[in-house]
């Protein structure tokens, strides 16, 4: 892109029309040893610049939380110029948009791919990158293979996966305070996206030698398998005749105290209701209710039987009761005589 001669021409080029950025008052809030990397990696802390490729959820969040911590985003791009031109502004004066991933990859020496995983290899062959580059993707899923281009013309490829979700497109720096993020590069790049963690206010650890399927689908079951879990339970309130719209209203506390109690005790601690009890009398009416839903119950069967895997305190003979009851296959939903 090039520079407009008025705030118009500045606009029409996908450009803010303040190219001067506050880089002074932003300087002074950079942590030390991250100027300090960001340095060694480009040999000039005022040229070294930060840009991302993808202006979505995670891409927002990210953008803000690193300029809310000193550094200097400078570029974004998204196919959609709206959402690149929305989290510019965002941002502060200064920060370019375009829908040329390209034109980000020119003007800085970092580049964060927050593109969902299918694009992240065919975006990284469609840049000529350079030595100089420090590229990072941030899939839970993915290796850094995916970013082969990158370490074939001589930079270094990365990624930084922060373990939270991201509902809003709007930036929320605070969504990543107090979380756990993965890591994986290449120092200089690896200390860095560690440095960029704690400034966060959030806690890194390192991926490398990670079976990066099992791990992102540990993050999956907590995340994603919750709100399956809210539907599920949803369902079952509006088929006992309950009112739909209480549903969510009445259930929310109940699983918001479950990942509480998960989030500060032991699983065996944190586990309550019949399972835990050992109330197999319990399980087994459950049990014969679902049984006119068969996706339900086999749902609550493999669910309890993964509970049935904690150290629990059960009386004699309650746990061979309920593992017959959940390994039962006919669908009946009684023990094994």
């Amino acid at each position: 892109m090039r520079r407009g001669s008025s705030r118009r021409a500045a606009r029409r080029n996908g450009r803010r029309a303040d190219h001067r950025g506050r880089p002074g008052r932003r300087e002074a809030l950079t942590p030390r040893a991250g100027r300090a990397l960001l340095a060694a990696m480009a040999g000039s802390e005022v040229t070294t610049t930060v840009g991302f490729v993808g202006a979505g959820r995670l891409g927002a969040a990210l953008a803000s939380g690193l300029v809310e911590t000193g550094y200097r985003v400078t570029a974004v791009a998204s196919q959609h110029l709206p959402a690149a031109q929305a989290l510019a502004m965002a941002l502060g004066p200064g920060v370019e948009f375009t829908v040329d991933a390209a034109h980000v990859a020119a003007g800085c020496d970092l580049v964060f791919l927050t593109v969902p995983d299918a694009a992240i290899a065919p975006t990284c062959r469609s840049i000529a990158w350079e030595p100089r580059h420090r590229v990072v993707h941030c899939s839970g899923a993915l290796g850094l293979d995916a970013l082969a281009g990158v370490a074939a013309a001589g930079g270094i490829p990365g990624c930084l996966h922060p373990l939270q979700s991201f509902p809003s497109r709007l930036p929320e720096p605070e969504r990543l305070r107090g979380i756990f993020c993965g890591v994986e590069g290449a120092d200089p790049l690896g200390s860095l996206l560690e440095q960029m963690v704690a400034g966060f206010g959030a806690q890194p650890f390192r991926l490398e030698g990670v079976d990066r399927t099992l791990y992102h689908a540990a993050a999956v079951f907590v995340s994603n398998h919750v709100v399956a879990l809210a539907s599920a339970a949803g369902r079952l309130w509006t088929l006992a005749g309950l009112p739909d719209r209480l549903g969510r209203q009445a259930l929310s506390p109940l699983l918001l105290a479950a990942s509480a109690n998960v989030a500060a005790l032991e699983l065996r601690d944190a586990l309550t209701g019949p399972v835990a009890r050992g109330d197999a009398g319990t399980v087994e009416a459950h049990l014969r209710a679902l049984t006119a839903d068969p996706a339900l119950r086999e749902l609550y069967r493999a669910l309890s039987a993964e509970l049935l895997r904690l150290p629990l305190s059960h009386e004699p003979g309650a746990a061979s009761r309920l593992q017959g009851l959940l390994e039962d296959a006919d669908g009946s939903g009684h023990a094994a005589p």
